[in-house]
């Protein structure tokens, strides 16, 4: 063995740092935001008034959505799409970990990725059918609209859409944050969270109530991941061989 296949292998001065200005310390918000989606998960076990309301609402989008509304509603609703989001920011995870030489942002990622995916378990199994169940009018009404309706297909709580936006652009800013200012982030952060559910309540996509219940598990996976150190938490070696010659 050669001096030369002992040398350390170093990350590079420009390693990779996770972009969390204010690391969270309280655990209040995650525990409002879990209250918060307990009392809207148990109005939705009978026909309460916020069945009521999302039926209202589908009603009142229903009778009032003009043809070019609904085309521009069919594009902002992307906004939330899991599937784009999570391709984008596993991109950029990907890219810093190869310049890095750091398997540090691709953690990141797969602790936000695997979250959000454990979120599915809960909308198999409060089975809610969407608002324009079945296919053809009559919709649902508040007997059909309601939690564990044995009705199929039901995925609808809570919003995915609503969840992704909060965990997909956070983790973005996580990732890169650093690269932009104080209001892109902003922006990032807030404006597509109030597109994504103005577009699928708008467009029926979903009740009224799945939007909310949504952002309350997405602030919850959020705060986790930002409370986690991934630039300095301890690896094992084998996600760090580097360390052996350290």
């Amino acid at each position: 063995m050669t001096v030369q296949e002992w040398r350390p292998t170093r990350a590079p001065a420009s390693a990779w740092r996770p972009f969390v200005p204010k690391r969270p310390r309280s655990w209040g918000p995650e525990i409002a935001a879990a209250a918060a989606f307990a009392v809207t998960t148990i109005l939705l076990l009978w026909p309460s008034w916020l069945v009521d309301f999302d039926i209202w609402i589908r009603d009142l989008a229903d009778a009032h959505r003009p043809d070019w509304v609904y085309y521009i509603l069919r594009v902002t609703i992307y906004t939330g799409q899991g599937g784009l989001l999570g391709g984008i920011a596993l991109a950029i995870a990907a890219i810093l970990a190869l310049r890095g030489r750091s398997v540090r942002p691709l953690l990141a990622y797969l602790a936000a990725y695997l979250m959000v995916g454990s979120v599915l378990i809960v909308k198999w199994t409060t089975d809610r059918v969407a608002p324009h169940w079945p296919d053809h009018p009559p919709y649902a009404d508040a007997e059909d609209a309601v939690l564990f309706s044995g009705l199929s297909p039901a995925q609808s709580y809570p919003a995915g859409h609503a969840l992704n936006t909060i965990v997909w652009f956070g983790v973005i800013v996580i990732l890169v944050g650093g690269a932009f200012t104080v209001w892109q982030r902003r922006l990032l952060l807030f404006a597509p969270p109030v597109i994504a559910f103005a577009s699928m309540v708008y467009l029926g996509w979903h009740w009224f109530s799945d939007a909310p219940a949504g952002i309350f598990i997405g602030v919850i996976i959020m705060r986790i991941v930002q409370r986690i150190r991934w630039d300095t938490v301890e690896l094992p070696t084998w996600l760090e061989p580097e360390k052996r010659y350290l």
